[in-house]
């Protein structure tokens, strides 16, 4: 069964890329079925267990390590709906706000922010928490600039650094390592003329201690960028409706934290950052597309499962991930929290 299942997933691909509309959807989504198929059981255990880091975060290498074991079966799990970069872009386009150019406004928000941050030929920009390098290739095309990626995940760092071999960009205009945003930047001091984070800030431990890293690495007059997930002024904690909807928010979008954005503002400005920008962007839209999608997809594989062609993993897997899905769309509508807050800041000179 296992040989034939294995043949069969690109089948099974294509039966639920009929949401989509080319084949290079098709293509990932067989290689992301072919990886799901396998991994082992111990990998879904973990993902599971793991899930306790977004009740009770401790701040410490364990969280790491629980949300290295989430990733490690999100990162396929999202990829069946042709996802390369982990994270949920603002409507850049008005008309292209459904699910099938999703990529595109990632493209088109990430090409602002580079903008934004004033990335050149010739510079040098750091993407702190990289994840497998999309978003540094695609910042690069745009800006000519050589960027730098840092990831907790081996896994993931590894997939960065193939893509950017393969593209011939690997130690000239791409580079990645295995490091943490929660320790020392392993950099010196005045290296990049940028830094920018992509809704990845909700894992550092300490805000202020990374801004001042942040301030080293960086040349005077620097910008950092940082498309932050926050909670915002309408969030009442001792409102039980938005508690549960919060916590419902963290699961979908694998958020540890959701801190105040004020928070963030802090952290720069404490460390004598001026800020730029500070603006809600907002993701219910395309969060809504995203579940449009995805619980169509979630029934394929439930059909799948019945019939012997799909692991129960997967399908308990993929209804973990769907199940709190309004939660983070009313959250997102009624401003209470966002995965979406853009917060740009300079070095001083």
């Amino acid at each position: 069964m296992g040989a034939a299942r294995f043949l069969l997933a690109p089948a099974i691909a294509v039966a639920m890329g009929l949401f989509l509309v080319d084949w290079e959807h098709f293509a990932t989504m067989g290689r992301a079925f072919q990886v799901l198929y396998g991994m082992d059981q111990s990998d879904f255990d973990n993902f599971i267990n793991s899930y306790d880091v977004f009740d009770t975060p401790q701040g410490d290498k364990e969280d790491e390590a629980k949300v290295n074991a989430v990733y490690k079966v999100l990162v396929p799990l999202m990829a069946l709906g042709s996802l390369k970069k982990y994270y949920i872009p603002p409507v850049m386009d008005a008309s292209k706000n459904s699910y099938k150019y999703l990529n595109d406004n990632q493209v088109l928000f990430e090409q602002q922010m580079a903008d934004t941050i004033n990335l050149k030929p010739g510079q040098r920009g750091l993407d702190i928490g990289c994840g497998s390098g999309y978003i540094a290739d695609t910042v690069q095309s745009h800006t000519g600039a050589k960027i730098d990626g840092i990831n907790i995940s081996p896994d993931q760092i590894a997939t960065a650094r193939s893509n950017a071999e393969k593209n011939g960009k690997l130690g000239k205009l791409l580079d990645f390592q295995v490091a943490s945003m929660n320790d020392p930047l392993p950099f010196p001091d005045n290296t990049f003329d940028a830094v920018y984070v992509m809704q990845a800030i909700c894992y550092v431990h300490d805000p202020v201690a990374l801004m001042a890293e942040v301030k080293r690495v960086l040349k005077p007059g620097g910008r950092f960028s940082d498309l932050s997930i926050v909670e915002l002024d309408n969030y009442d904690a001792n409102n039980k409706t938005h508690y549960k909807m919060m916590k419902g928010a963290q699961r979908v979008s694998v958020v540890t934290t959701f801190r105040p954005r004020k928070e963030y503002e802090e952290a720069c400005t404490k460390n004598g950052f001026s800020l730029h920008t500070s603006k809600l962007l907002g993701a219910a839209d395309m969060t809504q597309a995203s579940i449009d999608y995805f619980v169509p997809l979630g029934h394929v594989l439930r059909f799948a499962k019945t019939i012997g062609l799909m692991s129960k993993n997967v399908q308990e897997t993929m209804d973990r991930m769907t199940e709190y899905g309004n939660d983070l769309v009313t959250g997102e509508r009624e401003e209470l929290f966002s995965i979406n807050y853009w917060i740009v800041c300079e070095a001083p000179m």
